[in-house]
């Protein structure tokens, strides 16, 4: 159970708190902290799934807690910018953050009752890309959101986080987040909704879903 990568993991698991915590202060050393710890969250990510392929330290506990922890990070970051708690604005609508979740939640269902029955369960390649935009998207909310903090505290102006330039780039890289994360989701359904065992490439860490 307490291998390096399943102690990443949940490590990651307790930065998600910790994360909003900061996130949700308000301030530019909230901010910045905020942003420091997700990308140490995200390393943690990068490192655990590297560490179980190398080693050969894979588990099932792992197989089920390191998508779990990407995507309770995941949505935490998003519906604190969907809310704009602590935040310079609200940077994405809450209603299409809720279908990011309802997808979340119905793959972690499927995955979870193939597993339960002994079967296999394959990943949808799409989940790579819907994983890193989603990602993307995140890191350019708090970098605009350390930024704009911190030219307030020093005094500069910062009124350029409300431009349609930043407001429209934000956008963007959600709309891609969000089409992947629709087209990935399907193609999980697609490739995994029979009841019968099947056979392909089983999930390993650090697997995207």
């Amino acid at each position: 159970m307490w291998t390096i990568p399943n102690v990443l993991t949940c490590f990651r698991l307790v930065l998600i708190p910790v994360f909003l915590w900061f996130a949700t202060r308000g301030t530019a050393g909230g901010a910045v902290t905020a942003g420091i710890v997700f990308l140490v969250a995200g390393l943690t990510d990068t490192l655990d799934g590297w560490i179980a392929r190398r080693y050969g330290s894979d588990s099932d506990l792992g197989r089920f807690l390191d998508p779990l922890a990407d995507k309770l990070l995941v949505l935490s970051a998003f519906y604190w910018a969907a809310l704009g708690i602590g935040a310079s604005r609200s940077w994405f609508s809450i209603w299409l953050v809720h279908l990011i979740a309802l997808r979340e939640i119905a793959i972690t269902v499927l995955r979870t009752v193939r597993r339960m029955r002994g079967e296999q369960v394959i990943t949808a390649a799409e989940g790579k890309a819907k994983t890193t935009w989603q990602i993307i998207t995140i890191a350019a909310v708090l970098i605009f959101e350390a930024a704009a903090r911190v030219a307030e505290a020093v005094g500069l102006p910062g009124a350029w986080i409300d431009s349609g330039a930043v407001w429209w780039l934000v956008q963007g890289l959600f709309a891609a987040a969000l089409v992947l994360t629709v087209i990935s989701g399907v193609r999980y359904f697609t490739v995994n909704a029979a009841t019968m065992p099947v056979t392909g490439k089983r999930e390993t860490g650090g697997n995207a879903a």
